[in-house]
């Protein structure tokens, strides 16, 4: 018998909660399961009671059978034990499985609470909380709290039933040995506590040095050319070795540990059934106590141990399920910080004439201002385009329009309405989006150009890859748009994925459309393709441009250079390259590199 040790998480990132008020918050969603939990209570129940019947039934057989010579009964009472072993076993198995579909009901809903809560969070949240440890985090917490219901529960209740019900029986039988197994078994229960502590502790450090030697092996592995290349591959050999020897180190002492504190509970076993013989010796010599009653002393004896010590492990995983529950119902009380607003689609003005920044000011959570009391005006029907050097705001712009932030201070309005009181939904079914990061799904071209979206016509998708002049995608994607798409599209080029990315946005038909480094990531040939379409495009629309390569975006209506958080300079293309300012400096520099190239 061994422990499994599944600490994902520190107990120092266990929050101290209490585990009945955590239990609370999870008892709507048993509530639709209350009933097939009792069931399986009650079928635990008569499990150990099948369990506990087993020595009683051996003992009739030693005290009254043999000495009888009884084969008849000698064979009734084998086929009764056989009967409570297989009721037990039978009780035991349907009740593991109706516990297992109760988890498995409980964490599905749970989770898919969690989940449909995060679409609604602001990107601050998934800032602070990267999407990988944010899964695996919501993944290990909901599989503890499946353990709590479908196996920790009920192992809690059955180690309870059967300590009592071995107990009630051996006092029953015999109050003077059973003051003696207590008596035995009660310091072996207080010196498990600060075993197990310190078993989880090793065991704990363990799956760190595991982690750390398999995150080594896997950054080395990605990168042999470069440690071949720089002549650093007995280096990574060595730190491999050594924290390989950390591992070893580790392991061998969690499991000498382990093994040692078994070791040691089989001899308190052993010493156990010494003090039955013992102490039942003079009551068989006088008659008072059978050898049958001695035998199922021993029986109990051996199902006693093991609850007694799993008692107090069995408590500290109901804890730290409880402290995943809490991690889970965390994520369900954050709110968003980019609330609805009340505002439907009747109160969106259809004639809007322009979209202004006023007095804008941001910043992220603990850091310095990243925008500056920007003002400017998107006229509809013009291109205004955003350039500067990294870092300097212009993303952050484009996310305060799509609401994915808030401003700290100022406002953005549409015909002098705040975007802040229209319905999410509403205001930015109103925008088309195209990111220098490209994100399709693993399925079809069109359901990726649809974005899942029902009822869109093929001959609207075609059309909107003809716009882009990218329709030749249908025959290098096999099937057209029944194609696949790997997961972040894999199976296709980069130029092609943003031309796909492209085609999306001109399909949603946006009044307005926003491109945040849309041709970075494409080469000369595809950037000219994007830019072409682009023209047709914002004839219809307002179009906020954001752009490195200066020469997309030379015939834009107006051109900000946004630099430490400030509009620097504010004109036409010609206007600013007279001013001999930042943006003329910017257009040497990549003329210049052109030029070298």
């Amino acid at each position: 018998m061994h422990f499994h040790f599944d600490d994902t998480h520190d107990d120092s990132s266990i929050r101290k909660t209490s585990t009945f008020g955590v239990l609370r918050k999870i008892y709507p969603f048993l509530r639709p399961h209350k009933k097939s939990f009792a069931i399986a209570t009650v079928l635990l129940f008569l499990s150990v009671a099948g369990e506990l019947m087993g020595p009683l039934i051996l003992r009739m057989v030693i005290d009254t059978a043999i000495p009888d010579k009884s084969v008849r009964d000698i064979v009734l009472y084998s086929l009764l034990f056989a009967g409570t072993f297989t009721f037990a076993m039978v009780m035991s198995y349907l009740q593991v499985m109706i516990t297992t579909k109760v988890g498995l009901s409980v964490v599905r809903d749970l989770k898919e609470k969690v989940f449909r809560h995060m679409l609604t969070l602001s990107l601050s949240f998934f800032d602070s909380n990267p999407t990988g440890k944010l899964m695996a985090r919501v993944e290990s917490d909901s599989e503890r709290v499946r353990m709590l219901f479908s196996d920790v529960s009920m192992a809690l209740l059955r180690n309870v039933a059967m300590v009592f019900g071995t107990l009630g029986i051996m006092l029953a039988a015999d109050a003077e040995i059973t003051k003696w197994i207590v008596i035995l078994l009660l310091p072996v229960a207080l010196l498990t506590v600060p075993v197990l502590r310190k078993m989880r502790k090793l065991y704990r450090r363990v799956r760190s040095a595991y982690a750390r030697i398999s995150g080594f092996i896997a950054e080395y592995v990605r990168s042999v050319p470069v440690l071949q290349v720089f002549g650093a591959t007995g280096m990574a050999a060595r730190r491999v070795h050594l924290e390989g020897e950390r591992f070893l180190n580790r392991e061998v002492r969690a499991y000498f540990w382990e093994y040692g504190f078994w070791s040691f509970l089989g001899s308190c076993e052993i010493l156990a059934v010494i003090v039955i013989l013992l102490s039942g010796r003079a009551g068989v010599i006088a008659g008072a106590v059978s050898v049958g009653t001695v035998v199922m002393f021993v029986e109990y004896t051996r199902r006693l141990f093991g609850p007694v010590v799993m008692f107090s492990e069995t408590l500290n995983m109901v804890q730290r399920a409880a402290a995943s529950a809490e991690r889970l119902f965390d994520i369900l009380a954050t709110e968003t910080l980019t609330p609805d607003g009340h505002l439907d689609d009747e109160d969106f003005p259809g004639d809007w004439k322009e979209i202004r920044f006023e007095n804008i000011w941001f910043r992220y959570p603990g850091g310095k201002w990243v925008l500056k009391n920007i003002n400017f005006t998107l006229t509809r029907g013009t291109m205004v385009a955003l350039v500067g050097s990294s870092g300097g705001g212009k993303s952050t712009i484009v996310s305060l329009l799509m609401r994915f932030y808030e401003p700290a201070e100022g406002r953005i309005t549409i015909d002098g309405i705040d975007i802040r009181e229209f319905y999410l939904s509403v205001w930015r079914s109103r925008l088309g989006l195209v990111l220098q990061n490209v994100n399709l799904f693993s399925g079809t071209l069109s359901e990726n150009l649809t974005v899942f979206r029902e009822g869109i016509p093929v001959s609207k998708q075609i059309d909107a890859l003809k716009i882009i002049e990218a329709e030749d995608i249908l025959e290098v994607i096999s099937g057209g748009l029944d194609g696949a798409i790997s997961e972040g599209g894999l199976n296709i080029s980069m130029g092609q994925r943003q031309l796909v990315n492209y085609a999306r946005a001109v399909l949603s038909e946006p009044d307005i459309l926003v491109l945040d480094e849309a041709t970075s990531s494409v080469d000369p040939g595809t950037e000219k393709r994007i830019q072409r379409s682009t023209d047709l495009i914002v004839r219809n629309r307002t179009a906020l441009v954001v752009a490195h390569r200066l020469s997309t975006v030379t015939h834009a209506y107006k051109i900000l250079v946004v630099q430490h958080g400030v509009i620097a300079e504010e004109g036409t293309h010609e206007d600013l390259l007279r001013l001999e300012g930042i943006y003329a400096g910017l257009c040497r520099l990549q003329l210049q590199g052109v030029s070298n190239a």
